[in-house]
């Protein structure tokens, strides 16, 4: 089987035919070459004339199809034909050894490769990463270090050679080395820096790999060199629309310019992105570095002409695309905005496979915490009913910032805790680890409801059929995937909620009174048990010492369900859950 299993593709689009709202395009083998290329561009009407004489004349990639693992995610649809054919043949010009050393530094995943520039580079400096075929586990890496690299020789070990834990060994040097295994091998970085060889120009592509035929890049009619930002992303220099109708598209809505800075650029955004929600994207702040407003959505950093948007030329692109390089997050703190820098989807990837076999202590300290930006460190525990919790402080804003609290896995249990382990918030530990008979509904477990993003175990789930039959009765909440809720008022607000992929609850100690009142004898044997560890339904089966000699006959069932109604169990006030204030990390 050969090392690249499959071709690397891309489907070439007109563009204008797209906008009509007819899909015109080929998939294109690469690296090929510029007559084929010419000939694709001739099939999907690239020169022809539309209905007024204008020629199709622009192109975008609608998709990709790459066998190296995360490739075609780095690929945009304005991509170079002359980079995507220069990046193809470099793969496929490559020695097999490279090849695979190529595919398994991509599947460990490389922080240098964010666009296909780097990816170029990241062909030229392959020796930057070590690489041991065949070796996926701490066992192997440990049995290739001892027999096959030579750095020990197992004969001055004697007899001692046939104790060797191969596998803790190999931990030990993955851990040291900061590798990773992949589906093909063992990666680790030298820790030798880049040599950039490709700076990104066509200038740099030699002549037998250019599709255009031009050394410059081609900036087609309408089109500029902009910086998109996206939230959550690293910004991109691409090519974009500079129409009306092409810019609108970008932001998602009306364009709104503002001219934040000195040089001649601008900020294109959407104009009521905030009004409609789109996510915050970036800060903006003055020559102090304080924040004075946050861009939400997708926006785009633009050169000026007289009249017009331009193309950002290289150092201003360069420049602004670094400004913009860490994607943030934002939190209300008292009256002001902080932002906080996001972690990358590759740091939540590993951070979430490092966490399976965690467990938080005392010296925990940058811990990631679901629904909650930034990191925490411990201050606190407290053992509640056999289950130890922790008090987290956050790890930038300290005592200005409400703690959390988290379970023995760092799982979220309680958010905003302004008082440590309060009596209140004891209590709703309490309900928290409170064991229940039975749910209020089988078909959802209380780690799904965690799941979905409510996090306090005190409140029992329950989906949409559920909710209406126990809502009849009891008070129940709507439940949202931001940890809060809401008392639902009226049962239309059940079906609403529903239909938005809601889930409801019900507070723990209210279903629990509620299953005791619909069982008389337990209620019964709750007010006269002796020993509240035989509450079994079978009422004073573990009988007080002193009063063992009283004890003569048995007395029948019903004469014990007379005497609970003589003396009907007390009932506990269901626990009220501090609803989450507007300030939140």
């Amino acid at each position: 089987m050969p090392v690249i299993d499959g071709n690397f593709e891309a489907f070439v689009t007109n563009l204008g035919k797209y906008n009509e709202g007819e899909l015109v395009g080929e998939w294109v083998k690469f690296p090929t070459t510029q007559e084929e290329m010419q000939k694709v561009l001739e099939r999907i009407g690239i020169g022809s004339a539309d209905d007024f004489g204008q020629p199709y004349e622009e192109i975008f990639i609608t998709d990709y199809e790459c066998p190296v693992y995360g490739m075609s995610n780095l690929l945009g649809e304005y991509e170079s034909l002359d980079k995507l054919n220069y990046l193809a043949a470099l793969i496929e010009e490559m020695p097999k050894y490279d090849q695979e050393r190529f595919v398994a530094i991509m599947e460990a995943g490389c922080d240098e490769v964010n666009n296909i520039d780097d990816l170029i580079n990241l062909t030229c400096n392959l020796d930057t990463y070590d690489f041991i075929p065949d070796v996926h586990n701490d066992a192997e890496l440990g049995y290739y270090y001892i027999h096959e690299a030579g750095i020990y020789n197992e004969k001055d070990l004697g007899p001692l050679a046939n104790y060797i834990d191969y596998e803790r060994f190999g931990r030990d040097v993955a851990m040291d080395e900061g590798g990773r295994y992949t589906d093909d091998g063992y990666v680790r970085s030298t820790g030798d820096g880049w040599d950039i060889r490709f700076d990104g120009s066509l200038d740099d592509i030699p002549d037998e790999y250019r599709l255009t035929g031009g050394g410059e890049e081609p900036v087609k009619d309408g089109n500029i060199l902009a910086v998109v930002v996206e939230p959550g992303k690293k910004p991109e220099i691409r090519e974009i629309d500079s129409s009306l109708e092409g810019l609108q598209a970008l932001v998602g809505g009306y364009i709104q310019a503002v001219y934040p800075y000195e040089d001649p650029v601008a900020i294109v955004c959407n104009e009521e992105g905030k009004l409609e929600g789109q996510p915050l994207n970036r800060a903006l702040r003055d020559e102090d570095g304080d924040i004075y407003d946050i861009v939400a959505g997708t926006f785009a950093v633009v050169g000026l002409t007289d009249d017009s948007f331009g193309s950002l030329d290289g150092d201003l692109a360069l420049r602004y695309a670094k400004l913009f390089e860490q994607p943030e997050q934002f939190a209300k703190l008292g009256d002001r905005i902080v932002a906080i820098p996001m972690i990358s989807e590759e740091q939540q990837k590993q951070e979430a496979k490092e966490q399976k076999d965690f467990e938080v202590n005392m010296d925990t300290s940058g811990l990631a915490v679901s629904g909650h930006v930034g990191t925490w460190h411990t201050i606190d525990h407290m053992e509640v009913d056999g289950h130890t919790f922790w008090l987290m402080e956050h790890d930038t804003f300290g005592d200005e910032a409400p703690c959390v609290i988290v379970d023995e896995k760092g799982k979220l249990a309680i958010s905003d805790v302004y008082d440590g382990f309060d009596e209140h918030t004891v209590h709703l530990l309490e309900m928290e680890v409170l064991p229940v008979d039975r749910m209020p509904d089988e078909t959802i477990s209380v780690d799904e409801m965690k799941e979905y993003g409510y996090a306090w175990g005190g409140m029992l789930p329950m989906r949409e059929e559920a909710a209406a039959e126990i809502g009849k009765d009891h008070t129940i909440y709507r439940l949202y995937g931001d940890n809060t809720e809401g008392m639902v008022m009226d049962m239309s607000e059940i079906r609403e909620h529903a239909a938005q992929g809601g889930i409801f609850g019900i507070e723990k100690a209210e279903w629990i009174a509620s299953l005791e009142r619909s069982n008389p004898l337990k209620s019964a044997e709750m007010s006269t048990e002796d020993d509240y560890g035989m509450i079994d339904g079978i009422i004073n089966n573990g009988a007080k010492e002193e009063k063992a000699a009283e004890k003569v006959g048995k007395s029948s069932i019903m004469d014990r369900l007379k005497a609970a109604k003589t003396e009907p169990p007390k009932e506990k006030a269901a626990p009220v859950k501090e609803r989450k204030p507007d300030r939140d990390l």
